[in-house]
């Protein structure tokens, strides 16, 4: 959704941030006379990280034409709230414009973000002017942009992004969000956190194998080796987990035969597979360590 405002909205000022990075704190007040570009984001996000690279080339492009790109960080798992998890993500994805990290959520709650991207622009003299929430709508952005800094400069050009219309969905694995396991629970006289996965599985269900306990927001290997598997349809399947400890190795398999392992050494989301066109096919991952696996997402 976009929306170009035409009453004077005032920006709103930033609050609770815990962190800056890349920067010293800012201000609406000391940014007046710049154009900003607030990109609500969190680093395991996949929407936001395909949205990034445009994000990025935009600040590398018009910074020095008077505009502010500040990425305000608002996480969606807990272990996203940690400053050094932030820091380690940002240089990561080698981003050089400031970050504000706003763990809780303080930022996102006055600015009504509502999804994960969201980018609001605020004019020259501290007013929204344009708001975008989700993907897309490159083009349509960088023209307010340059309309906003008064310059005209060649386009990027906006690649279509091709989605099938019955692609998987974000699927979480935390009870929370979870829309049923597949798995079913075997149970002895010290409890039921042993997941028996019978082998027939339907798409876009989360078959965990072994030792794991479902709690809120992530299904917990508790004894490796533990198994998840997922049916999906995509050309790309990604992976938000968190190593328990030291690093953690999972052997990647697609319709039965391994086609690689992933090391997961830091809290964040794992591209496990990618390929140019779309097909129904069947991930499992087994893992040598314990993890916490947050959410499937796919592109």
């Amino acid at each position: 959704m976009v929306d170009t405002f035409i009453a004077k909205i005032p920006a709103r000022e930033f609050q609770g941030i815990i962190s800056w990075i890349n920067s010293e704190p800012l201000g609406m007040k000391g940014l007046r006379g710049k154009v900003v570009l607030l990109d609500f984001w969190s680093y395991t996000c996949v929407n936001c990280l395909r949205t990034l690279q445009h994000v990025k080339a935009w600040h590398e492009k018009y910074s020095k034409d008077g505009l502010v790109v500040i990425g305000v960080h608002s996480p969606e798992f807990e272990f996203e709230k940690g400053v050094q998890n932030v820091k380690k993500a940002v240089e990561r994805l080698g981003i050089k414009y400031p970050v504000a990290v706003d763990s809780d959520m303080a930022t996102w709650d006055v600015y009504d973000a509502q999804c994960w991207p969201a980018r609001f622009m605020i004019d020259k003299d501290g007013f929204l002017c344009y708001v975008q929430f989700g993907e897309g709508n490159y083009a349509q952005t960088e023209a307010e942009i340059q309309a906003q800094l008064g310059i005209s400069k060649k386009m990027e050009k906006e690649e279509y992004s091709g989605y099938m219309f019955d692609q998987s969905p974000e699927e979480y694995a935390g009870f929370a969000k979870n829309s049923g396991l597949g798995s079913g629970l075997a149970c002895d006289k010290d409890g039921c956190d042993v997941y028996m996965d019978t082998g027939a599985h339907e798409r876009d269900v989360i078959y965990p194998h072994g030792q794991w306990i479902q709690e809120r927001d992530y299904l917990e290997l508790k004894k490796a080796p533990g198994k998840i598997s997922y049916r999906f349809n995509a050309r790309e399947a990604n992976v938000v987990i968190v190593p328990l400890g030291s690093p953690v190795k999972a052997d990647v398999f697609i319709d039965e035969k391994k086609i690689g392992e992933v090391a997961i050494d830091t809290p964040r989301m794992y591209t496990v597979f990618r390929d140019k066109s779309y097909a129904l096919r069947e991930l499992s991952l087994i893992f040598n360590g314990p993890v916490r696996v947050y959410a499937f997402t796919f592109g």
